[in-house]
């Protein structure tokens, strides 16, 4: 006859190593899954910062377009009157750039740039404030960088640029100065 609570080696069996075996595959599942919530918190990070990145590199390549408009100009009789993203020097109510964090981007109040970055969901946008000029009255030698030939009237301008990322929520806005010699 067959005794059930006989084993070969002499002792009887319990189930430990099953009660062991499956605390192992717990602690097992517990680390892959913070291994899998780790995971996807990084790759939420990287595509936060590639959006953050791609909206900077629109709001830079908006800078670079409003500088190459201001270049294009004969002359700065264009902003010598407010409209569609220009604006004229002056104290004037009218004259004054809307704050380019806590207003909508439009028509009205912007130039939109004909050629976007690859990636981003809306076209970078800039304004141009003629900010005053400079000519026979001092110097525009910024730190001892360059020359600058007094004989011709610079105008500076303050541009302002905004470009958004992957999706609209992401936005970079910059400001620059910059000086053009007519």
């Amino acid at each position: 006859m067959h005794n059930p609570t006989y084993s070969p080696g002499g002792h009887k069996q319990r189930g430990w190593i099953l009660v062991i075996g499956l605390v192992v595959l717990v602690m097992l599942s517990i680390i892959a899954i913070a291994l899998m919530r780790t995971t996807m918190m990084e790759e939420k990070m990287a595509g936060a910062n590639r959006d953050i990145n791609l909206s900077f590199e629109a709001a830079e390549t908006a800078l670079r377009g409003a500088e190459i408009f201001i270049e294009s100009q004969v002359d700065d009789s264009l902003f010598a009157t407010t409209g569609t993203g220009i604006y004229a020097q002056g104290a004037d109510p009218g004259n004054a750039e809307p704050n380019a964090f806590l207003t909508s981007w439009s028509d009205t109040n912007s130039r939109i740039l004909a050629t976007a970055p690859t990636g981003v969901t809306t076209a970078p946008r800039y304004m141009i404030k003629k900010v005053g000029e400079s000519g026979d009255e001092g110097s525009l030698n910024l730190g001892g960088y360059g020359e600058t030939d007094l004989s011709q009237k610079s105008v500076i301008y303050r541009i302002t640029a905004r470009g958004t990322g992957g999706n609209d929520s992401t936005q970079t806005v910059l400001r620059s100065h910059y000086a053009r010699a007519y």
